[in-house]
């Protein structure tokens, strides 16, 4: 029975791991399937086969990779696809097991950085999906990071500055300063006003209307996702320089945005078994101007993971590769909080709707990794048991530029195709609606001219039999009137033979 995926949980301050295993088909479909145990090497045997047989048993564990001594295995469960189960071992080689993953130690968040400096670059703020500009080019006086989304502005500072009663909000920057913070950056409303729609406080591209992110401060500021736009140097132009755009950080994978998350919502310290301290809330504002939640409640930041990756990723999909990985619980929830009214408390914090996407479409399909028994935390609640696996950053920005690199071939033959395709259909409509409109006409004035040379004309079948003969002259206006009389003398003279009182 083929292996689709494999996720080994290991703990070596324990001396065991967690083992999840799902399978391509279901386990009813197979007579037998046995975990066997062979020179401290895990296989998988299907219908009673030697487990030495390679072309009926699949492999597991290899013992020879991590020098794990597995002897025995329990808290065997089966159902559906998956297969879990764990292990014990007297030893472990942790050095080969870090080098699979080439690290040394845990990821770790790094600081959030600008991609250009501060009164040295020129640069001009475009959408990242159609590069259309909405900022102009300009040389930033202040680059500074804004406080976190968990602080609310106004208890930012102590005190208020200035005895004014009427004045400007305290964190709005100029028109030559750039706020910056988790995924997003913060502009003066006036820098770019006139290149987005403003509805109701949320942004969107005037170009392709992409969401851009959300009014701040009273409408005084424009907080924008980092993901909604690119930055090009002066004197250069997406038209003519598309490579340029770049991302406006220098650490914007999934992985470092999933890290500095983590970071700012608690500290290293954070306690694992305190629910109300491992808890927060998730918000969106979606592009229907709809807001979603995403409950996540964290059981272990830095889990040490044996997975195989991907086929479509490497060759070698029979290969265990050593991950860290975050463990949480998490629910999605649509624009109604009922059921979290009695945990308000909890901290919240707003990201982009791009962002709450990646992570939904992440924990989705890691959850499928654990049996349907261990899914969930309680009946009440609903948590669903997810993971997030800490990618090699080098790894996930080539898969970016791959997928990047896909909607740019994608948007270039699109277009093209779509208007090749387009034209002959819409000349083919047009002929058809001319050629139809004319031959109503021209078939209303031959019923009303045979009509006034004989009452007693033919049925409707034998008109239309005889109109083919001469349809090709008729459906174009700049027949001449004289051939047209002609084909209309010359219908009339057949009809009328044609008709059974004529014959008689």
């Amino acid at each position: 029975m083929p292996l689709k995926a494999v996720c080994i949980e290991l703990r070596p301050n324990l001396c065991s791991g967690h083992v999840f295993l799902q399978f391509e088909h279901d386990l009813c479909d197979r007579s037998k399937t046995r975990v066997v145990i062979k020179e401290h090497d895990v296989h998988i045997v299907e219908d009673g086969a030697d487990s030495a047989d390679s072309s009926t048993s699949e492999l597991v564990i290899r013992h020879a990779s991590f020098g794990m001594d597995i002897q025995q295995i329990s808290v065997f469960t089966a159902s559906g696809q998956h297969i879990s189960f764990r292990f014990n071992y007297t030893q472990i080689d942790l050095d080969a097991v870090h080098k699979a993953a080439n690290m040394l130690g845990e990821p770790k968040s790094r600081s959030l950085l600008l991609s250009f400096g501060e009164r040295e670059d020129v640069v001009s703020l475009h959408c990242s999906n159609c590069l259309y500009e909405l900022v102009p080019s300009c040389s930033y006086k202040r680059l500074r990071e804004f406080p976190s989304g968990l602080i609310d502005p106004s208890e930012f500072f102590c005190h208020n500055h200035g005895t004014t009663s009427k004045q400007q909000p305290t964190l709005v920057p100029s028109s030559f300063d750039l706020y910056y913070g988790l995924n997003h950056i913060v502009l003066n409303i006036t820098v770019l006003q006139s290149r987005v729609i403003n509805s109701s406080g949320h942004l969107y591209c005037k170009r392709c209307m992409q969401m851009l992110g959300l009014t701040i401060l009273e409408d005084a500021a424009a907080k924008l996702w980092a993901d909604a736009l690119r930055w090009l140097p002066s004197n250069s132009s997406p038209e003519t320089h598309p490579s340029l755009p770049r991302q406006l950080f220098q650490y914007s994978t999934v992985t470092q945005l999933m890290l500095q998350l983590l970071s700012n919502l608690w500290t290293q310290s954070m306690p694992q078994l305190c629910p109300s301290t491992s808890r927060a809330l998730l918000i969106a504002t979606m592009p229907n101007r709809q807001q979603q939640y995403m409950l996540i409640h964290v059981l272990e930041r830095q889990l040490a993971v044996l997975r195989r990756l991907p086929k479509e990723t490497t060759d070698e999909a029979q290969e265990l590769h050593y991950f860290r990985a975050c463990k949480l619980y998490f629910r999605v929830f649509d624009n109604s909080l009922d059921e979290l009214e009695q945990q308000m408390d909890l901290p919240r914090l707003h990201i982009s709707p791009c962002l709450f996407r990646e992570l939904q479409v992440r924990f989705n399909r890691n959850s499928q990794l654990i049996p349907r028994a261990w899914r969930y935390n309680s009946v009440e609640e609903k948590l669903l048991l997810t993971y997030f696996f800490y990618e090699n950053e080098q790894q996930e920005l080539q898969q970016q530029e791959h997928r990047t690199q896909q909607m740019v071939k994608l948007k270039q033959t699109t277009p093209k195709k779509q208007t090749q395709q387009k034209k002959p259909e819409l000349a083919q409509n047009r002929n058809q609606k001319q050629e139809q409109e004319e031959y109503e006409t021209d078939a209303g004035l031959d019923a009303s001219l045979d009509e006034d040379e004989d009452d007693e004309t033919d049925s409707d079948d034998e008109h239309s039999d005889t109109d083919s003969e001469t349809r090709s002259s008729l459906l174009h206006k700049s027949a001449s009137i004289r051939e047209y009389e002609q084909n209309l003398v010359k219908r009339w003279l057949t009809q009328r033979q044609s008709s059974p009182d004529s014959n008689s």
